[in-house]
């Protein structure tokens, strides 16, 4: 196809600028049509290995569950959910062991880079709170936790609940807790009564 519509200019005189534009366009044309077959294979294959990725992490095989995400993370890089995945995935490594660190590092870091790929992931940012708290380097991280909790709740609500925690209870208790440790007893009593109190109606 590009043989056959290159020899057609080959005798003729220099393409004027006109020919030149659709030449171009032509060729460009094609190339993206060359490549998104491929290029739409690999999103595929993201999104399976995504999911194979969340069935690991309920099944708390979470070591092959950061396998998988970080393979969807390089098939697609901006996939916000691989890297929420992978953070939760570091998350709950470090519940079930020592905390280093660079793990802290490494979770807080999938939950930045999911928030930035996706504002609205209400999940990566409980997730972003869960690893502030264990951080705990200062009170700012307290706050921190607190600000992101609160922007879960504005961000889309529908990818909260999946796993871990499962109503707002569990947001709210952590809440409670963030302001527990700073110090302000009122405001962690406030918010644990109603954690209770939504608690009490699920069960």
């Amino acid at each position: 196809m590009y043989f056959r519509f290159l020899k057609s200019f080959s005798n003729s005189r220099p393409p004027d600028r006109t020919t030149g534009f659709r030449l171009a366009i032509f060729l460009a044309f094609s190339v993206l049509l060359a490549c998104s077959p491929d290029r739409q294979f690999e999103e595929d294959l993201a999104q399976n290995k995504q999911a194979d990725g969340w069935r690991s992490y309920q099944e708390q095989s979470f070591a092959q569950a950061l396998v998988d995400f970080e393979r969807a993370i390089h098939l697609s890089p901006e996939l916000s959910d691989a890297h929420n995945g992978l953070g939760w995935s570091h998350l709950s490594i470090l519940k079930t062991a020592q905390i280093p660190a660079s793990s802290i590092t490494q979770a807080l870091s999938s939950f930045e880079q999911a928030i930035r790929t996706n504002k609205q992931n209400a999940d990566a940012w409980v997730g972003l709170a869960n690893t502030l708290f264990l951080r705990r380097q200062s009170s700012s991280d307290y706050r921190s936790a607190i600000l992101a909790l609160d922007t879960s709740l504005t961000a889309d609500t529908s990818l909260l609940y999946r796993h871990d925690y499962r109503s707002m209870a569990d947001i709210y208790a952590l809440k409670s807790l963030c302001y527990r440790y700073l110090g302000e007893t009122e405001l962690a009593n406030q918010w644990s009564n109603r954690s209770e109190s939504i608690a009490s109606v699920e069960e």
